[in-house]
């Protein structure tokens, strides 16, 4: 059944709520969620939406499948990061649903950061510079996926499977549906690439694909950065179109390089272009992806939640990641709800002073954080406790309850106030929960 936002789904060791939906294609869903960490996560779901044949949706399944495989063999940090897959199976489940858990990486894909950019500036292309710079992350990514047991080929390498990190400041690969072990097979695969970025032999099944297959992948996108348009795939570039005066000849010798229709006379690894470009890179200025509009990390918790930790300082936007006073890193403050039998829930204290409790309508009792649905036997109190913000400080004030209130085990005497830690636990009746402040992105 296709997830929905409010909903939860369990993994090996953690529980993710889904927030929002991020997109929707004929193979299922993606979503932003969060973990009872409060670290936010992408999950994709595969899911049958009724739109493709059966055929094609079992080979599309198999895809999905190989693309957890490969993810979870993966450590790099220029590579989205894989956290589970859902089933935890070491084969393909022959029914029900499939899930892929992994890194949100907060940014835009390159395809957007380049758009905006020529919008913005009268249909410019990225400075040589920037270029160098994608080119030579891009490389050290597919570089290390052929040095892995198996030797990864990724194949269909474009702007919009590349994700600009705005907290990392890097390049990352996010999207493996497409990759495969090249130790399966030298065969090629017809369809699996992107028509303007996919080298000759992804057209035809007679040929062999190589990690030479991945060099031309990097320069055709690395042209697309320099000229707006992708090469043409019938024949070897002698030259760029438009733009030529401001490109640097060493760099379209490069990219040039990379392009032959004929593998044997292309870069043969990720790592021999790498050199070349680096030669070009210790030449051009120091560049930065942020120089040419790329987006800035923000902060994706709610406002009211999040204070500074140095100074006790408000954000005043919010997408703020740092305190506009003494540039310290913002934190936000929730309650983990931890019940009997459900998954871990995040409630977020919005407010300097949060009364917690259950809700009474009849008796016009609206506390700040409803503890109602985690109480099925109405143990905890319509005003159990009250968590207060004093400037970076913060505590507990249990009050006067039927069942207690309880901090690391001890009870809280009625009206009395005590200071409360990070990952405090609590006790409201028998719910357990832990008081968390972290930061609003990982540092």
């Amino acid at each position: 059944m296709l997830l929905k936002p409010g909903e939860s789904l369990q993994g090996r060791d953690a529980s993710y709520e889904i927030v929002e939906i991020l997109g929707q294609g004929s193979y299922g869903t993606v979503f932003r969620a969060r973990d009872q960490n409060a670290n936010f996560v992408v999950i994709k779901q595969f899911f049958d939406t009724g739109s493709a044949s059966k055929e094609d949706f079992a080979y599309q399944r198999k895809l999905f499948w190989r693309e957890a495989e490969i993810l979870s063999q993966i450590n790099n940090p220029k590579i989205v990061r894989f956290i589970e897959r859902i089933p935890d199976e070491t084969t393909l489940p022959a029914e029900g649903d499939l899930f892929l858990v992994m890194e949100l990486v907060q940014g835009q894909t390159l395809r957007k950061v380049f758009d905006d950019w020529r919008i913005s500036h009268n249909n410019q292309p990225f400075p040589a510079e920037n270029v160098v710079a994608v080119g030579m992350e891009l490389c050290e990514s597919l570089g290390y996926l052929h040095s892995l047991p198996g030797q990864i080929i990724y194949r269909d390498l474009k702007p919009d499977n590349v994700m600009w990190d705005s907290v990392g400041q890097k390049c990352k690969l996010i999207d493996f549906g497409t990759a495969r072990f090249s130790d399966q097979s030298k065969r090629a695969t017809q369809g699996l690439g992107t028509e303007g970025y996919a080298p000759p032999e992804l057209y035809s099944s007679r040929a062999e694909l190589g990690f030479y297959t991945d060099t031309y992948t990097i320069g055709a996108l690395l042209y697309e950065l320099l000229t707006g348009d992708t090469p043409d795939p019938k024949v070897t570039p002698s030259h760029f179109r438009g733009y030529d005066a401001t490109i640097p000849s060493g760099l379209q010798a490069v990219i040039i390089k990379s392009l032959q229709l004929d593998p044997v006379n292309r870069y043969p690894t990720a790592g021999a272009m790498h050199e070349g470009l680096e030669i070009l890179h210790l030449a051009l200025e120091e560049p930065a992806l942020e120089s040419v509009g790329a987006p800035r990390a923000t902060n994706l918790h709610p406002l009211l939640s999040c204070f500074c930790p140095n100074c006790g300082s408000v954000p005043r936007t919010d997408k703020a990641i740092y305190c506009g006073k003494c540039r310290g890193l913002i934190h936000t403050v929730m309650l983990r709800v931890l019940p009997k039998n459900s998954p871990p829930a995040l409630l977020y204290l919005q407010k300097t002073e949060s009364l917690l409790g259950r809700t009474d309508p009849d008796g016009g009792v609206f506390p700040d954080v409803d503890l109602s649905r985690f109480d099925a036997g109405r143990f905890v109190s319509r005003r159990h406790a009250t968590i207060k913000r004093d400037g970076i400080r913060f505590f507990l004030t249990a009050h006067k309850t039927l069942n207690p209130t309880r901090l690391s085990g001890f009870a809280v005497a009625e009206g009395a106030t005590v200071p409360l830690e990070n990952e405090a636990r609590l006790e409201f009746a028998d719910l357990v929960c832990n008081f968390v402040v972290r930061p609003v992105v990982n540092p």
